[in-house]
Protein backbone atom coordinates (compact mmCIF):
# COMPACT_ATOMS: atom_id res chain seq x y z
CA UNK A 1 0.00 0.00 0.00
CA UNK A 2 1.29 3.56 -0.96
CA UNK A 3 -0.06 6.72 1.10
CA UNK A 4 0.69 10.60 1.42
CA UNK A 5 -1.19 13.28 1.19
CA UNK A 6 -3.11 12.22 -2.37
CA UNK A 7 -4.44 9.07 0.04
CA UNK A 8 -4.26 5.58 -0.47
CA UNK A 9 -3.37 3.39 -3.41
CA UNK A 10 -3.54 -0.54 -2.69
CA UNK A 11 -1.03 -1.19 -5.71
CA UNK A 12 -1.68 -5.08 -5.34
CA UNK A 13 -5.59 -5.29 -6.15
CA UNK A 14 -5.21 -4.54 -9.88
CA UNK A 15 -3.65 -7.52 -10.32
CA UNK A 16 -5.25 -9.67 -7.67
CA UNK A 17 -8.38 -8.43 -9.51
CA UNK A 18 -7.40 -9.39 -12.90
CA UNK A 19 -6.94 -12.92 -11.56
CA UNK A 20 -10.37 -13.08 -10.55
CA UNK A 21 -11.50 -11.98 -14.11
CA UNK A 22 -9.36 -14.21 -15.46
CA UNK A 23 -11.05 -17.25 -13.66
CA UNK A 24 -14.12 -16.20 -14.69
CA UNK A 25 -13.24 -16.05 -18.48
CA UNK A 26 -11.46 -19.20 -18.19
CA UNK A 27 -14.32 -21.05 -16.53
CA UNK A 28 -16.87 -19.86 -19.25
CA UNK A 29 -14.32 -20.59 -22.08
CA UNK A 30 -13.93 -24.11 -20.35
CA UNK A 31 -17.91 -24.82 -20.08
CA UNK A 32 -18.82 -23.20 -23.42
CA UNK A 33 -16.51 -24.73 -25.96
CA UNK A 34 -16.82 -28.85 -26.71
CA UNK A 35 -13.74 -30.95 -26.08
CA UNK A 36 -12.11 -34.09 -27.83
CA UNK A 37 -12.66 -37.17 -25.94
CA UNK A 38 -8.85 -37.37 -24.65
CA UNK A 39 -6.74 -37.36 -21.60
CA UNK A 40 -5.16 -33.81 -22.51
CA UNK A 41 -8.76 -31.82 -22.96
CA UNK A 42 -9.76 -33.60 -19.84
CA UNK A 43 -6.88 -32.61 -17.56
CA UNK A 44 -7.30 -29.11 -19.76
CA UNK A 45 -10.76 -28.56 -18.48
CA UNK A 46 -10.03 -29.24 -15.42
CA UNK A 47 -7.11 -26.54 -15.43
CA UNK A 48 -9.16 -23.83 -17.05
CA UNK A 49 -11.96 -24.63 -14.91
CA UNK A 50 -10.06 -24.50 -11.72
CA UNK A 51 -11.54 -28.03 -11.58
CA UNK A 52 -15.15 -26.37 -11.72
CA UNK A 53 -14.69 -23.35 -9.26
CA UNK A 54 -13.00 -21.18 -11.36
CA UNK A 55 -16.64 -18.89 -12.01
CA UNK A 56 -17.83 -19.36 -8.51
CA UNK A 57 -14.61 -18.51 -6.79
CA UNK A 58 -13.72 -15.46 -8.77
CA UNK A 59 -17.01 -14.14 -8.24
CA UNK A 60 -16.58 -14.63 -4.66
CA UNK A 61 -12.89 -12.50 -4.51
CA UNK A 62 -15.03 -9.88 -6.44
CA UNK A 63 -17.13 -9.76 -3.49
CA UNK A 64 -14.43 -9.93 -0.37
CA UNK A 65 -12.64 -7.02 -2.55
CA UNK A 66 -15.19 -4.60 -3.14
CA UNK A 67 -16.46 -5.04 0.43
CA UNK A 68 -12.70 -4.71 1.45
CA UNK A 69 -12.13 -1.32 -0.85
CA UNK A 70 -15.42 0.27 -0.72
CA UNK A 71 -15.26 0.25 2.73
CA UNK A 72 -11.28 1.27 3.83
CA UNK A 73 -12.20 4.32 1.20
CA UNK A 74 -15.04 5.11 3.72
CA UNK A 75 -12.77 4.91 6.33
CA UNK A 76 -10.38 7.56 4.90
CA UNK A 77 -12.97 9.78 4.04
CA UNK A 78 -14.56 10.02 7.27
CA UNK A 79 -10.92 10.76 8.90
CA UNK A 80 -10.68 13.65 6.85
CA UNK A 81 -14.00 15.03 6.53
CA UNK A 82 -15.71 13.64 9.68
CA UNK A 83 -18.28 12.16 7.92
CA UNK A 84 -18.74 10.21 4.59
CA UNK A 85 -21.16 12.32 1.44
CA UNK A 86 -23.49 9.68 0.64
CA UNK A 87 -24.77 11.63 -2.65
CA UNK A 88 -21.00 11.30 -3.84
CA UNK A 89 -20.74 8.18 -3.20
CA UNK A 90 -23.47 7.31 -5.01
CA UNK A 91 -22.22 9.41 -8.16
CA UNK A 92 -19.14 7.51 -8.21
CA UNK A 93 -20.24 4.31 -8.22
CA UNK A 94 -23.12 5.23 -11.23
CA UNK A 95 -20.53 6.96 -13.17
CA UNK A 96 -18.44 3.14 -12.36
CA UNK A 97 -20.73 0.53 -12.69
CA UNK A 98 -23.41 1.67 -14.92
CA UNK A 99 -21.84 2.41 -18.61
CA UNK A 100 -20.62 -0.61 -19.19
CA UNK A 101 -23.29 -2.72 -17.37
CA UNK A 102 -26.40 -0.95 -19.47
CA UNK A 103 -24.56 -1.69 -22.58
CA UNK A 104 -23.80 -5.38 -21.98
CA UNK A 105 -27.89 -5.25 -21.41
CA UNK A 106 -28.32 -3.50 -24.90
CA UNK A 107 -26.21 -6.13 -26.11
CA UNK A 108 -27.99 -9.00 -24.49
CA UNK A 109 -31.51 -8.04 -24.92
CA UNK A 110 -31.45 -6.61 -27.62
CA UNK A 111 -28.25 -6.93 -30.35
CA UNK A 112 -28.46 -10.96 -29.12
CA UNK A 113 -31.54 -12.13 -30.93
CA UNK A 114 -30.08 -10.38 -34.48
CA UNK A 115 -26.93 -12.79 -33.77
CA UNK A 116 -28.71 -15.99 -33.25
CA UNK A 117 -30.97 -15.73 -36.06
CA UNK A 118 -28.17 -15.18 -38.51
CA UNK A 119 -25.93 -18.40 -36.69
CA UNK A 120 -27.26 -21.75 -34.83
CA UNK A 121 -27.12 -20.55 -31.17
CA UNK A 122 -29.54 -21.14 -28.07
CA UNK A 123 -31.86 -18.77 -29.12
CA UNK A 124 -34.12 -19.03 -26.30
CA UNK A 125 -34.82 -16.24 -23.96
CA UNK A 126 -36.04 -16.37 -20.44
CA UNK A 127 -35.13 -13.31 -18.99
CA UNK A 128 -36.43 -10.23 -17.42
CA UNK A 129 -35.53 -6.76 -18.62
CA UNK A 130 -36.94 -4.62 -16.13
CA UNK A 131 -35.42 -6.96 -13.74
CA UNK A 132 -32.20 -6.20 -15.30
CA UNK A 133 -32.09 -2.85 -15.82
CA UNK A 134 -33.34 -2.42 -11.85
CA UNK A 135 -30.46 -4.02 -11.35
CA UNK A 136 -32.33 -7.43 -9.84
CA UNK A 137 -30.27 -9.87 -12.20
CA UNK A 138 -29.95 -11.29 -9.23
CA UNK A 139 -33.73 -12.11 -8.32
CA UNK A 140 -34.52 -13.10 -11.89
CA UNK A 141 -32.26 -16.23 -11.90
CA UNK A 142 -34.21 -16.98 -8.75
CA UNK A 143 -37.63 -16.59 -10.60
CA UNK A 144 -37.30 -17.54 -13.88
CA UNK A 145 -33.90 -20.02 -13.34
CA UNK A 146 -30.06 -19.30 -15.13
CA UNK A 147 -30.88 -17.39 -17.98
CA UNK A 148 -30.63 -18.90 -21.32
CA UNK A 149 -29.14 -16.38 -22.82
CA UNK A 150 -25.45 -16.79 -21.81
CA UNK A 151 -24.70 -13.42 -21.98
CA UNK A 152 -26.64 -12.35 -19.66
CA UNK A 153 -25.18 -14.86 -17.01
CA UNK A 154 -23.10 -12.82 -15.28
CA UNK A 155 -25.06 -9.73 -14.55
CA UNK A 156 -26.58 -11.07 -11.07
CA UNK A 157 -23.14 -10.12 -9.49
CA UNK A 158 -23.33 -6.66 -10.28
CA UNK A 159 -26.05 -6.54 -9.23
CA UNK A 160 -25.58 -7.79 -6.36
CA UNK A 161 -22.91 -4.86 -5.72
CA UNK A 162 -25.32 -2.59 -6.94
CA UNK A 163 -27.60 -3.05 -4.07
CA UNK A 164 -24.78 -3.41 -1.93
CA UNK A 165 -23.57 -0.16 -2.65
CA UNK A 166 -27.07 1.41 -1.90
CA UNK A 167 -27.46 0.01 1.99
CA UNK A 168 -23.19 -0.02 2.65
CA UNK A 169 -23.28 3.51 2.68
CA UNK A 170 -26.33 4.28 5.16
CA UNK A 171 -25.17 1.39 7.62
CA UNK A 172 -21.84 3.42 7.66
CA UNK A 173 -23.18 6.88 8.07
CA UNK A 174 -24.96 5.45 11.11
CA UNK A 175 -22.54 2.90 12.42
CA UNK A 176 -19.35 3.92 11.07
CA UNK A 177 -17.82 5.86 13.91
CA UNK A 178 -19.30 3.31 16.74
CA UNK A 179 -16.70 1.11 18.52
CA UNK A 180 -19.40 -1.32 18.08
CA UNK A 181 -18.68 -1.27 14.26
CA UNK A 182 -17.02 -4.43 14.07
CA UNK A 183 -19.29 -6.26 16.26
CA UNK A 184 -22.22 -5.36 13.90
CA UNK A 185 -20.04 -6.45 10.89
CA UNK A 186 -20.13 -9.60 13.05
CA UNK A 187 -23.39 -10.19 12.85
CA UNK A 188 -24.52 -9.22 9.86
CA UNK A 189 -22.11 -11.94 8.57
CA UNK A 190 -23.52 -14.28 11.20
CA UNK A 191 -27.65 -13.71 9.84
CA UNK A 192 -26.34 -13.78 6.11
CA UNK A 193 -24.27 -17.08 6.97
CA UNK A 194 -27.49 -18.48 8.58
CA UNK A 195 -29.47 -17.39 5.92
CA UNK A 196 -27.23 -18.98 3.36
CA UNK A 197 -27.40 -22.41 5.41
CA UNK A 198 -31.21 -22.26 6.09
CA UNK A 199 -32.41 -21.78 2.28
CA UNK A 200 -33.56 -25.03 1.18
CA UNK A 201 -33.49 -23.55 -2.61
CA UNK A 202 -29.90 -23.84 -4.55
CA UNK A 203 -30.96 -20.59 -6.21
CA UNK A 204 -31.43 -18.53 -3.51
CA UNK A 205 -28.12 -19.48 -1.70
CA UNK A 206 -26.62 -18.72 -4.34
CA UNK A 207 -27.65 -15.76 -6.37
CA UNK A 208 -29.71 -14.17 -2.88
CA UNK A 209 -28.22 -10.63 -2.07
CA UNK A 210 -28.43 -11.99 2.11
CA UNK A 211 -26.73 -15.00 0.92
CA UNK A 212 -23.75 -13.16 -0.49
CA UNK A 213 -24.23 -10.42 1.81
CA UNK A 214 -21.62 -12.24 4.26
CA UNK A 215 -18.31 -11.75 1.36
CA UNK A 216 -18.96 -8.12 1.31
CA UNK A 217 -19.47 -7.57 5.12
CA UNK A 218 -16.39 -9.98 5.44
CA UNK A 219 -14.30 -7.51 3.30
CA UNK A 220 -15.81 -4.41 5.21
CA UNK A 221 -14.44 -6.57 8.15
CA UNK A 222 -11.08 -7.06 6.57
CA UNK A 223 -11.13 -2.82 5.81
CA UNK A 224 -11.68 -2.39 9.55
CA UNK A 225 -8.39 -4.74 10.80
CA UNK A 226 -6.53 -2.84 8.01
CA UNK A 227 -7.49 0.43 8.76
CA UNK A 228 -7.24 0.78 12.49
CA UNK A 229 -4.45 -1.91 12.89
CA UNK A 230 -2.07 -1.55 10.10
CA UNK A 231 0.76 -2.21 12.63
CA UNK A 232 -0.55 -5.31 14.23
CA UNK A 233 -0.85 -7.15 10.70
CA UNK A 234 2.14 -5.87 9.63
CA UNK A 235 3.63 -7.49 12.70
CA UNK A 236 2.10 -10.48 12.19
CA UNK A 237 3.25 -10.63 9.24
CA UNK A 238 6.85 -9.90 9.77
CA UNK A 239 7.27 -12.84 11.96
CA UNK A 240 6.05 -14.93 9.13
CA UNK A 241 9.10 -15.97 6.98
CA UNK A 242 8.56 -15.87 3.01
CA UNK A 243 9.01 -19.51 2.62
CA UNK A 244 5.69 -19.70 5.03
CA UNK A 245 3.74 -17.33 3.70
CA UNK A 246 4.49 -19.52 0.39
CA UNK A 247 3.34 -22.52 1.92
CA UNK A 248 -0.11 -20.90 2.94
CA UNK A 249 -0.66 -19.68 -0.50
CA UNK A 250 0.34 -23.68 -2.01
CA UNK A 251 -1.92 -24.91 0.95
CA UNK A 252 -4.68 -22.40 0.47
CA UNK A 253 -4.70 -23.22 -3.59
CA UNK A 254 -4.69 -26.66 -3.07
CA UNK A 255 -8.41 -26.58 -1.17
CA UNK A 256 -9.44 -24.50 -3.36
CA UNK A 257 -8.34 -26.63 -6.46
CA UNK A 258 -9.71 -30.22 -4.56
CA UNK A 259 -12.35 -28.59 -2.41
CA UNK A 260 -15.37 -30.35 -4.07
CA UNK A 261 -13.70 -34.23 -3.73
CA UNK A 262 -12.25 -33.44 -0.01
CA UNK A 263 -15.97 -32.27 0.58
CA UNK A 264 -17.79 -35.39 -0.04
CA UNK A 265 -15.32 -37.21 2.41
CA UNK A 266 -17.27 -36.32 5.39
CA UNK A 267 -20.02 -33.39 6.84
CA UNK A 268 -17.56 -32.36 9.02
CA UNK A 269 -15.10 -31.92 6.59
CA UNK A 270 -17.22 -30.27 4.07
CA UNK A 271 -18.37 -27.75 6.90
CA UNK A 272 -14.69 -26.67 7.67
CA UNK A 273 -14.04 -26.26 3.96
CA UNK A 274 -17.21 -24.27 3.61
CA UNK A 275 -14.98 -21.12 5.03
CA UNK A 276 -11.50 -21.95 3.68
CA UNK A 277 -12.17 -19.46 0.37
CA UNK A 278 -13.57 -16.51 2.09
CA UNK A 279 -10.09 -17.07 5.07
CA UNK A 280 -7.76 -17.66 2.03
CA UNK A 281 -9.18 -14.90 0.28
CA UNK A 282 -8.87 -12.52 2.82
CA UNK A 283 -5.22 -13.65 3.96
CA UNK A 284 -4.52 -13.45 -0.27
CA UNK A 285 -5.73 -9.48 0.36
CA UNK A 286 -3.95 -8.81 3.74
CA UNK A 287 -0.39 -10.13 2.95
CA UNK A 288 -0.35 -8.71 -0.68
CA UNK A 289 -0.94 -5.14 0.91
CA UNK A 290 0.33 -5.04 4.27
CA UNK A 291 3.32 -8.20 4.31
CA UNK A 292 6.62 -6.77 3.78
CA UNK A 293 8.31 -10.65 3.90
CA UNK A 294 5.99 -11.44 0.77
CA UNK A 295 7.79 -13.73 -1.36
CA UNK A 296 6.11 -12.60 -4.80
CA UNK A 297 4.03 -9.36 -5.09
CA UNK A 298 0.94 -9.72 -7.52
CA UNK A 299 1.78 -5.83 -8.44
CA UNK A 300 5.61 -7.06 -10.23
CA UNK A 301 3.92 -8.63 -13.08
CA UNK A 302 2.70 -6.10 -15.10
CA UNK A 303 0.48 -7.62 -17.74
CA UNK A 304 -1.61 -8.95 -14.33
CA UNK A 305 -2.08 -4.74 -13.04
CA UNK A 306 -3.15 -4.43 -16.80
CA UNK A 307 -5.49 -6.80 -16.68
CA UNK A 308 -7.29 -5.46 -13.34
CA UNK A 309 -7.61 -2.13 -14.88
CA UNK A 310 -9.67 -3.64 -17.60
CA UNK A 311 -10.96 -6.55 -15.37
CA UNK A 312 -14.96 -5.01 -15.07
CA UNK A 313 -14.90 -5.23 -19.01
CA UNK A 314 -13.62 -8.98 -18.84
CA UNK A 315 -15.72 -10.06 -16.51
CA UNK A 316 -19.43 -8.17 -17.74
CA UNK A 317 -18.87 -8.94 -21.36
CA UNK A 318 -16.41 -12.04 -22.24
CA UNK A 319 -19.67 -14.14 -23.18
CA UNK A 320 -19.49 -11.51 -26.39
CA UNK A 321 -16.24 -12.80 -27.25
CA UNK A 322 -17.13 -16.52 -26.44
CA UNK A 323 -20.40 -15.97 -28.66
CA UNK A 324 -18.11 -14.65 -31.45
CA UNK A 325 -16.22 -17.64 -31.87
CA UNK A 326 -19.43 -19.95 -31.25
CA UNK A 327 -20.56 -18.38 -34.90
CA UNK A 328 -17.44 -18.14 -36.29
CA UNK A 329 -16.29 -21.44 -36.26
CA UNK A 330 -17.98 -24.49 -36.86
CA UNK A 331 -19.97 -26.94 -33.86
CA UNK A 332 -17.82 -29.95 -32.71
CA UNK A 333 -15.09 -30.83 -30.91
CA UNK A 334 -12.88 -29.35 -34.15
CA UNK A 335 -10.25 -26.92 -33.39
CA UNK A 336 -11.24 -26.83 -29.57
CA UNK A 337 -7.63 -25.39 -28.53
CA UNK A 338 -7.80 -22.55 -31.38
CA UNK A 339 -11.28 -21.52 -29.82
CA UNK A 340 -10.70 -21.38 -26.36
CA UNK A 341 -7.61 -19.12 -27.52
CA UNK A 342 -9.13 -17.26 -29.36
CA UNK A 343 -12.35 -16.89 -27.53
CA UNK A 344 -9.69 -15.39 -24.36
CA UNK A 345 -8.07 -13.03 -27.01
CA UNK A 346 -10.54 -11.46 -28.31
CA UNK A 347 -12.18 -11.22 -24.91
CA UNK A 348 -9.03 -8.78 -23.32
CA UNK A 349 -9.02 -6.99 -26.94
CA UNK A 350 -13.03 -5.74 -26.32
CA UNK A 351 -12.19 -5.48 -22.67
CA UNK A 352 -9.39 -2.69 -23.85
CA UNK A 353 -11.23 -1.34 -25.96
CA UNK A 354 -14.31 -0.83 -24.05
CA UNK A 355 -11.69 0.88 -21.30
CA UNK A 356 -10.17 3.34 -23.15
CA UNK A 357 -13.08 4.16 -25.11
CA UNK A 358 -16.28 4.16 -23.23
CA UNK A 359 -15.11 3.48 -19.30
CA UNK A 360 -12.44 5.68 -18.92
CA UNK A 361 -14.13 8.80 -20.28
CA UNK A 362 -16.82 8.25 -17.38
CA UNK A 363 -13.90 7.41 -14.19
CA UNK A 364 -12.34 11.12 -15.05
CA UNK A 365 -16.02 12.38 -14.38
CA UNK A 366 -15.44 10.66 -10.51
CA UNK A 367 -12.82 13.18 -9.32
CA UNK A 368 -15.85 16.11 -9.04
CA UNK A 369 -17.33 13.86 -6.53
CA UNK A 370 -14.56 12.23 -4.82
CA UNK A 371 -14.49 13.66 -1.08
CA UNK A 372 -10.95 12.65 -0.77
CA UNK A 373 -7.96 12.69 -3.07
CA UNK A 374 -7.55 9.12 -3.35
CA UNK A 375 -6.34 7.25 -6.43
CA UNK A 376 -9.39 5.88 -7.62
CA UNK A 377 -8.38 6.22 -11.18
CA UNK A 378 -5.85 4.16 -10.86
CA UNK A 379 -8.02 1.51 -8.78
CA UNK A 380 -10.89 0.33 -10.78
CA UNK A 381 -13.28 0.70 -7.65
Amino acid sequence: MNSGKQGVYFQNLDGLRGIAALAVVLFHAANWFEYANTAFSRVLYQVLSFNSLGGELGVLFFFILSGFLITYLMFEETSKKGSISIGNFYMRRVLRIWPLYYLSVFVGFMLFPVLVSHHSLPASQNSNILMYLGFAANFDHILSGSPSNGMLGVQWSVAVEEQYYLLWPLFFYAFGKSRFFPAFIGISVFLSEYYFSQSSSGAVRYFHFFSNFRFLAFGAFLAWIAYFHTGKIEARFAKCSPLVLTLIYVTGLLLLFFHKPLSSISLYLSYILHFVPILFFGFVILEQNFSKNSAFKISKVPVLTWLGKISYGMYLIHMIGIYFVLALFPRGTDYYLLKILFSIILTIFISHLSYNFLESHFLKLKSRFSSTKTHLNKQTQ
